[in-house]
């Protein structure tokens, strides 16, 4: 038996409740933190497994942290990720009701504007969803609303989630769905429809422009406080509130914090997922620098979240639950406003994708096939033959790889625990009782 290629082991040596050395010992495969004895976490770290003894080392392989010699782990991942993506089970449908928005952030690499789609345009993504559906094969839909700004074309979305939701039930398959909004258009009442009616349970709702006049403004905050005030009426949903932070963001942090907890929104309904501005095929000459600040000053951000009862994305990476992205998946696809169809959700309203990148329109899809296969879906396929620097980092099961399109265009995507990941380990040992042993 030999150490798992999908170890971090802590730098830091902690001391246990009785004072004995210990570091904690992550699997990226299964997203568990164990808490081993200094000498056996030194020798996992080095490689030093021969002579452990018997019952430890198979207690260590039932954790999958010891793998047989010759195991090609990469493999494994990319077998498990792979099934993920082609299993017939599930589909994923991420719609764009409307090419206009409200806000027009300074990041976004989409062009929005006034119009309307075509006449045939609602029936056929309504046709084509439904067929889904109704093919035996079907177990699950997921139905995402994205944009543009969905809640600009509210009418529709009501119209066609009722249709989806009564052929569900019919055809007895699950329904999900969730939604990513500005949320300036956000009430109670429709947060109600959006809930009980188009069975909208994950609702991401985005704040940029942290403490400056692109702030959310006072009535945002008044629904979610009000929405806060009336949790339980709210079963099983969950609100995600997004920033997305560019260089002169970073320093603002802090005082979005104080807002949030003003706001009496750390809550445990709500979880606060921050991230750095990533470019949609535009120039993002800036987000290196920023993702580097971001990196370095997340931890703190974290302990401060945590202290005030703010839930934050997980501090230790998760296992990836389902396939990475549509964009991997060829039952997957996202539907643009224009008409076309996509595997990736940056494609739609950015011109120079609504001009390659559009597999086929939907008004004359074949809607008892597949989408047309983008160019990503052989995404699995080229970390394992190595051709991704991804195939060697230890991050890969929770990774996945994270955005195969910003790959292809030279912006690495690597999440900020790639970086950081010794410092949640610190905060995990905290939260955990152990402390750092001086030497």
């Amino acid at each position: 038996m030999r150490a798992s290629r999908y170890l971090v082991v802590s730098d830091t040596v902690y001391a246990d409740g009785r004072g004995n050395p210990v570091r904690l010992v992550l699997n990226t495969r299964t997203s568990r933190v164990c808490t081993l004895g200094d000498n056996l976490a030194w020798a996992l770290r080095h490689g030093d497994c021969a002579t452990l003894p018997v019952e430890v080392s198979d207690q260590l392989s039932d954790l999958k942290i010891l793998v047989p010699e010759g195991r090609d782990e990469l493999t494994d991942v990319m077998d498990e990720q792979r099934a993920k993506a082609r299993s017939l089970a599930s589909l994923n449908y991420v719609l764009v009701p409307t090419g206009y928005c409200n806000l027009g952030c300074e990041y976004c690499g989409q062009v929005h504007v006034r119009g309307k789609t075509s006449a045939n345009h609602r029936g056929a993504v309504r046709d084509r969803i439904l067929r889904g559906i109704r093919r035996p094969s079907t177990e699950e839909v997921q139905v995402g609303w994205f944009g543009g700004e969905p809640l600009m074309a509210y009418a529709i979305v009501r119209d066609l989630a009722r249709q989806f939701v009564e052929a569900a039930e019919a055809e007895g398959v699950r329904y999900r769905s969730r939604m990513t909004t500005g949320g300036a258009l956000l009430t109670m009442p429709k947060l109600r429809a959006l809930y009980e009616e188009c069975r909208i349970s994950s609702l991401c709702l985005t704040m940029d422009g942290i403490g400056d006049r692109r702030s959310p403004h006072e009535q945002i905050l008044s629904v979610l406080a009000d929405l806060v005030a009336h949790a339980d009426e709210f079963p099983g949903l969950r609100l995600t509130i997004r920033s997305s932070l560019d260089v002169k963001d970073v320093n603002r942090v802090d005082a979005f914090i104080d807002a949030m907890v003003s706001a009496g929104l750390n809550h445990p309904m709500i979880e606060f997922d921050l991230r750095v501005v990533q470019g949609w095929s535009n120039d993002a000459s800036t987000t290196r620098t920023a993702r580097q600040r971001f990196a370095a000053a997340e931890p703190r951000w974290l302990r401060r979240m945590h202290e005030v009862g703010m839930v934050t994305r997980t501090l230790i990476p998760a296992q990836l639950r389902g396939p990475l992205c549509p964009a991997v998946t060829r039952t997957a696809e996202v539907i643009s406003s224009s008409g076309a169809i996509f595997s990736c959700t940056e494609h739609p309203l950015v011109p120079e994708h609504e001009q390659g990148d559009v597999l086929e329109l939907v008004e004359h899809a074949d809607h008892d096939r597949q989408r047309p296969a983008g160019r990503y879906d052989d995404w699995h396929d080229r970390i394992n033959r190595g051709e991704q620097s991804c195939a060697g980092c230890v991050f890969l099961p929770v990774c996945g790889g994270s955005c195969p399109k910003h790959w292809g265009e030279g912006n690495s995507p690597c999440p900020s625990y790639k970086f950081n990941i010794q410092q949640r380990l610190d905060l995990e040992a905290a939260r955990t009782g152990l402390t750092p042993l001086l030497t």
